[in-house]
């Protein structure tokens, strides 16, 4: 994983703050030769989901004040410290035109992570938040977010479902959120639904390695979870 002491190098720079004295010691080498791995591999997690945000919200050319204040939103609900916010907002600042691309990033995030579809459902909630901040999904915002679906090695369909494409109605977005079909029984829908509970469930996923400021975007996931099973329910019924 080369390119992630790059990433850490190139794009962090040095900083003040507890992220700042990381890369100070040297933090991307470290993690190129397999230590620190663990507060590492959260840092990089948090670099390249930045530079994923900052990539979508230059994507139409020019960056909004509503996309601004959805960037501040989620520098919010992530509940960092006065010196992480700073750090964050400098990757971002960094990341919006530096040589690498959304691919780039995306591609990161998703070795980092290990391609967990649950805690890629997070990130690409954040990143569709971004997108849509200014009320228009731009073509190229689009374009990232698949790029997010093929990087994260998602079930085909995902994004035009959070999208709710023009031939994706409700019910139909439902049924792909719980991942299963109209034509299985209720007693299996019932199944998959519980089964997507517990990969959501917070324990669950930070066993998989997903940083606990990111716990809130799981939680709204796991509402999504639960608002589709209770469509389906109501359709059936």
């Amino acid at each position: 994983m080369a390119w992630t002491g790059k990433i850490i190098g190139g794009v962090l720079g040095s900083f003040i703050g507890p992220w700042g004295t990381a890369i100070g010691i040297g933090i991307g080498h470290q993690f190129d030769k397999g230590a620190s791995r663990v507060q590492t591999a959260s840092m990089v997690m948090q670099v390249a989901f930045f530079g994923c945000l900052a990539k979508m919200a230059k994507a139409d050319g020019k960056i909004t004040e509503s996309e601004i204040r959805t960037i501040e939103q989620i520098i919010t609900r992530l509940g960092y410290t006065p010196q992480m916010r700073e750090a964050a907002i400098e990757i971002f600042r960094k990341a919006k035109d530096d040589p690498h691309t959304a691919a780039d990033y995306l591609n990161q995030l998703a070795s980092v992570i290990q391609f967990n579809p649950q805690i890629a459902m997070t990130f690409l909630s954040a990143l569709h938040a971004v997108a849509q901040a200014d009320g228009l999904i731009h073509p190229n915002e689009r374009e990232i977010l698949l790029q997010a679906e093929r990087a994260f090695r998602l079930r085909p369909g995902t994004v035009d479902a959070l999208l709710g494409g023009r031939n994706t109605n409700q019910l139909d977005a439902a049924y792909k959120v719980l991942e299963v079909t109209s034509g299985m029984s209720d007693a299996e829908i019932k199944t998959a639904y519980r089964q997507k509970c517990i990969e959501f469930h917070p324990d669950k996923l930070a066993s998989k390695g997903l940083p606990a400021e990111f716990m809130k975007f799981a939680n709204d996931q796991l509402s999504k979870v639960n608002e589709a099973y209770e469509t389906i329910k109501k359709a059936r019924t």
